[in-house]
């Protein structure tokens, strides 16, 4: 099983769940003057039985195929602008760490002395001036590299997911 198929199972296997679960809040109980749905109560009961053990093995499965898409995304290794990431690794940029560091070199203004510029005396009769301390050119580089570090990441994800086996953990 390839991951992107794994991750479709999951999501597959959530709603098969949910939809269960409504069965069994319907049928786990009737009104004494009602017909049972499934020929007897008896019959009910072992309908929402076999439900419940139904959404224990999906549980099961569940965690099995989410299990193996976290250790192959752990075990996998991909190479990303010359740098080796484990496909983990790149979720982690991706989702949080890109964004973080592009609002970090965003963070390189000179808004704060401004502010300050504003109520400051003169000193010997000079104003104060506001000085960078950061290569405008540096920043620059830097944000573009997050942010293309993140779209690279994202057209090589959709490849990894549906060419990558899934490493099935040994138990």
């Amino acid at each position: 099983m390839k991951i992107i198929e794994g991750m479709k199972r999951l999501r597959v296997i959530e709603k098969r769940m949910e939809s269960q679960r409504n069965a069994v809040t319907e049928y786990a109980s009737k009104l004494s003057t009602e017909m049972p749905r499934f020929q007897t109560k008896e019959d009910q009961a072992k309908e929402v039985a076999s439900l419940i053990q139904s959404n224990n093995d999906l549980c099961a499965e569940y965690l099995r195929i989410k299990r193996s898409i976290e250790y192959t995304n752990l075990k996998v290794s991909v190479e990303l602008q010359g740098k080796a990431y484990s496909i983990s690794d790149l979720l982690v940029v991706k989702r949080k760490l890109a964004d973080r560091m592009v609002a970090t070199y965003r963070a390189l203004n000179d808004t704060v002395a401004r502010d300050r510029l504003r109520n400051a005396p003169k000193f010997d009769g000079e104003t104060p001036k506001v000085e960078i301390l950061y290569d405008e050119r540096t920043k620059l580089d830097n944000i573009r590299k997050w942010q293309d570090l993140a779209d690279i990441i994202d057209s090589r994800l959709e490849v990894i997911n549906a060419t990558t086996d899934l490493i099935e953990m040994e138990e």
